[in-house]
Order: C-alpha cells, then structure tokens, then sequence
C-alpha cells in the first residue's frame, strides 16, 4: 500500500498478571498525512495500543511497522525519531524553566547546532501561536496553554507521526478547542501524520477516518460520519455522542426538516438558520 506511515498487523498484547488481553488480534494502517482517531471507553485498548506504536509497551505478536521499518528492539530508538508522543496531563511532560527553554529541551538532548536549535524552537513556537508567551513559566499558563507547548516541543523535534494520547482529556471547552484547532493546523501545514486517542466523540469529527475499539477488539472504522450513524451501538459500549448529532436527531424526530445529521453545532446551526430564513 503507497505512502502507509503505520501498518498494524495482528497484534495483541496482555499485561502482567491480568488474564484478560489489552489488545487482541488488533491490524489497521494509517496513511501519511491521515489522521486517524482511535476511539473507546476506559479499558477498550486504546492507549494500550498508542504505548505500542511507541514502543513504550511490546506486542506479545504480531508487527508494528513505521513507514515499512519494523518496530522492535534494534530499531525503535530510530524510530522514536519519527514519532512524537503528548500525554493526558501537560503539567507530567514540562522540564525547562521557560516555555522557549522547555520546546528546546528536546534538541539539546539530541545535540542539535544551536543556530538551528534557535530557529526549530521558534518555529515550532509561532505554529502553535504562543509566541507571546515564550519567556513564561509554563507552570503559569492555562492547560491549552500547556499542551500546545508541549505539541511545540515534539514540532521542534520533526517527527512525521505526532499522537495525541488522551491530550485533551484534562482540559475544559476551550483549552481543547485550542489544542485540536492546533494540531488541525499543522496537519494541513506541515502534514503531519495524527493518530488521536480519544474516549470523547466530541474530537473525532475532524479527524480522517475512526477506529471504535472495545475490550481490545476493533469494533468498527469509517469517516466520522460514517461512525455517528452507528448512534444506539456507540452508546452501548459506552461512548457519547455529540451534542450536534443529539439534537439534530431530536429535531428530526420533532418533524424539523434538516438535510442531514450535523456534526458540529456550527453546521446545525447554520441550517436551523437557512430554513428561518425560508419562512
């Protein structure tokens, strides 16, 4: 398959003293330049599998290939290179005093040249927008703040593949907002590769294409639109649908005549406003 930035084969894993596998007989790929939502209740898999494709968890079978080189022992230091990795809690991935000093944290680690140290740190820093704020503590800023330092920080790095584990879980409305708007940015600047792992359905819609995981099974896939027409079977494994989906569902239901099910609220709202404006 041409320009396949991950291929997942068959892989299954099971943590130590549990009877029950994370992750069993798990295949999927990703495109370059895609990005891919995987998506699941607490316990599904799903940040199982973002350890594996790092190479912070092992498979017990299976392959895990990044851009054709498998994933294992002699080549994941290699690979790590290729994929950067932001956690649920900003505030666990912050280590240099300022925000220009923690994105160049990384850099000084793999002994980049200092002039090009300086000139990675501030682009990394103007493409998430916090430009303003590259003297601050990090400590000092809001939690969308925080993590899109902490997207810097991988930016200036370069990796082809950035996933988001569970990135936006801790934050409010706003701070996510900020956070996925970022990364939809890069994705369309730099194409990067995304892979966001996420229980919130509210995130999925601008991704590519979904995953549904359960009990470490892939359940199904598809485009997003796709995936919130299977309503009644997410919400029995736990997930919620967005609150476009809910409402333009109910306004169907209550005999409005809407074209389709919106997935954001600035789409309803958008055809709520076009059938007034016909009245």
């Amino acid at each position: 398959m041409r320009d396949v930035a991950v291929s997942v084969e068959n892989i299954s894993f099971k943590y130590p003293n549990e009877t029950n596998y994370a992750v069993k007989n798990v295949s999927f790929y990703v495109q370059r330049g895609e990005w891919l939502a995987i998506v699941g209740h607490n316990g599904s898999g799903k940040s199982t599998i973002a350890k594996l494709l790092n190479g912070l968890l092992r498979q017990e079978s299976g392959s895990i290939k990044i851009f054709g080189t498998e994933l294992n022992e002699t080549t994941i230091w290699e690979i790590r290179k290729r994929v950067g990795m932001v956690f649920q809690n900003p505030d666990n991935q912050f280590v240099g005093t300022t925000v220009q000093d923690d994105v160049a944290f990384g850099l000084e680690n793999n002994g980049i040249p200092r002039d090009e140290m300086v000139e990675r740190v501030n682009e990394a820093i103007r493409l998430v927008k916090m430009e303003e704020f590259s003297e601050q503590e990090p400590h000092h800023l809001s939690g969308g703040q925080k993590q899109r330092v902490a997207i810097a920080g991988i930016i200036a790095l370069q990796p082809d593949i950035i996933i988001l584990d569970e990135a936006t879980s801790m934050l409010d409305p706003k701070g996510r907002n900020e956070v996925l708007e970022t990364v939809r940015d890069l994705k369309k600047k730099q194409k990067i590769t995304v892979i966001s792992i996420t229980h919130d359905l509210e995130e999925v819609v601008k991704a590519d294409r979904v995953i549904v995981m359960n009990k470490g099974e892939v359940l199904t896939e598809g485009a997003p639109e796709e995936i919130f027409l299977l309503g009644e079977q997410l919400e029995k494994i736990g997930l919620d649908l967005p609150f476009a989906i809910k409402l333009s569902n109910h306004l169907k239901r209550a005999g409005f005549p809407l074209t389709m099910d919106h997935l954001t609220a600035e789409g309803l709202v958008d055809e709520l406003w076009t059938l007034y404006s016909k009245m």
